[in-house]
């Protein structure tokens, strides 16, 4: 599977774990994220853990005003309406990316990121995970198994190569 369907997340750890629990369906951001469905979204926890250990299969994202989104969302976000309101102050638009599936992989530390993946800058935000770069046996499994669902459901499409005669398999 290719890499361009892989990103990393930075997230704290708190949330982290009620995402790979199942306690957190939704995950908040203030800006779209490049999360599209059927992708496998790694989540970075971030200082000071520095490590992925968990990830999702990313469904649809919904943009909705910040308080539409909570009223729709609440008891999937993982979050108490203080922190909700806060972090969203001053906004008009709330963006969650709906959790498909949630995983726990083995635990991949900052200092073995570093080895496996030249070039690799712990994410502010997102970023694609890079062809050259490290990809643990499982994260290809439950990627092919997500997206395979979500084309069972009639819910992703197959990506097709736009020259199939120029790159036989």
């Amino acid at each position: 599977m290719e890499a361009k369907y892989i990103k990393a997340l930075s997230i704290k750890r708190i949330y982290a774990e009620r995402i790979v629990s199942g306690t957190k369906t939704i995950e908040l951001r203030k800006r779209p994220m490049g999360m599209e469905l059927g992708d496998l979204i790694l989540l970075y926890e971030t200082t000071p853990d520095s490590m992925i250990r968990g990830g999702f299969i990313a469904d649809k994202t919904v943009r909705l005003p910040v308080s539409k989104m909570w009223s729709e969302y609440h008891s999937v976000m993982g979050v108490e309406k203080e922190f909700y309101d806060s972090y969203f102050d001053n906004r008009e638009v709330a963006y969650g990316t709906l959790i498909y599936q949630s995983f726990a992989f083995p635990i991949l530390s900052l200092e073995q990121i570093n080895q496996l993946c030249p070039g690799f800058v712990p994410p502010q935000a997102t970023i694609n995970w890079r062809n050259d770069w490290y990809t643990q046996p499982e994260w290809t499994e439950k990627l092919n198994i997500g997206r395979d669902k979500l084309m069972k459901d009639g819910r992703l499409s197959k990506q097709l190569s736009l020259f199939p005669s120029l790159f036989p398999s």
